[in-house]
């Protein structure tokens, strides 16, 4: 292992060995519940193994922590995704024809593209999409 792998296995082996005594749990109960020899698991936390994504991800839930967190002593904070907003003249044909919300989606996702953008044919996109312009998107997009 090269010094920089030998860094950060060792201190993701200190981040093992310290939540797992916060836990108050011993090598043996970490390793029986993650599905490790007690061999294996003292040398993650001795810096001297490193793991596979599988392992990682079997200690950290045993852990009661993130795969991301043992690798890199942090957490990222997920950013909540807006709300979807489906104009009322979509939504009214997406029910009428039967549309999934994967292709309803898929059609608000293009009218926004185009918007974006000019249209391929120089053609004035609208600013508001009746029901009639839904359908002949879906058009082109699925049939």
């Amino acid at each position: 292992m090269s010094q920089g792998a030998t860094d950060d296995a060792q201190a993701l082996g200190k981040r093992v060995a310290e939540l797992r005594d916060e836990r108050g749990l011993t090598q043996k109960q970490l390793a029986d519940r993650a599905g490790l020899s007690v061999t294996f698991l003292s040398e993650v936390e001795n810096g001297k193994r490193n793991l596979s994504t599988g392992k990682l991800l079997r200690i950290a839930d045993e852990l009661g922590t993130s795969m991301d967190y043992l690798a890199r002593g942090t957490t990222t904070e997920t950013r909540p995704r807006p709300p979807v907003k489906v104009p009322p003249e979509l939504s009214d044909v997406a029910e009428e024809q039967g549309w999934t919300y994967a292709q309803t989606r898929a059609l608000l996702q293009t009218s926004e593209l185009i918007r974006e953008r000019r249209s391929p044919s120089g053609a004035e996109v609208p600013k508001i999409y009746t029901k009639h312009d839904w359908l002949e998107l879906y058009r082109r997009l699925f049939t």
